[in-house]
This record gives structure tokens, sequence and C-alpha cells, in this order.
């Protein structure tokens, strides 16, 4: 029941997340953003990690268009894997 939250603030990428038996956890990270736009999105750790495992890159390429719309995850160099997360709304 993990919920990760993900933000991007001017091509910084802040992953947090909160457990009551581990605390907070905050990672910053620089990102490549096509449109240079502010954005806040939540989702499951458990779908977020099982779609990255099952890819087959380093590196992987998030697409987002809305706060409340499923983020498209895939390897950069090819289309043949699509992976689609529902976000989580959180108040």
């Amino acid at each position: 029941k993990n919920i990760v939250n993900l933000s991007i603030k001017e091509n910084n990428l802040i992953i947090t997340s909160n457990s009551p038996e581990i605390g907070r956890v905050e990672e910053k990270m620089i990102a490549e953003v096509d449109n240079n736009i502010d954005f806040k999105i939540s989702f499951s750790a458990k779908y977020m990690m099982d779609a990255l495992r099952s890819l087959q890159s380093a590196k992987a390429e998030i697409s987002f268009s809305g706060d409340m719309k499923p983020i498209i995850l895939h390897d950069p160099g090819t289309m043949n894997l699509i992976q689609l997360i529902l976000p989580i709304r959180t108040y």
C-alpha cells in the first residue's frame, strides 16, 4: 500500500514516499522534460516497480498527459513493450 509521489519542477524530478515502518524517503534527480511545466502525480510503488522490472533497458521514458491521467512507461530504444500505470488520488 506504499504510495509514491512524483513531482517535476524546473527539470528536477523529485520522488517522495512515506512509510510508517521506514519513514520518509526523498530522491532528487535531473530529468529531461519536453515542456517546461510543474507537475505532481501519485501512484502505487508496487505497480511502478513491476513496470520497471519488465523493461530490458537501464533507461526508461515516462510520458504524462495530466495529473489524473495514466503514466506511460517504455524503453526509449523501442516501443515493443509499453506499460500503463494508473495514478492514485491523494489529498
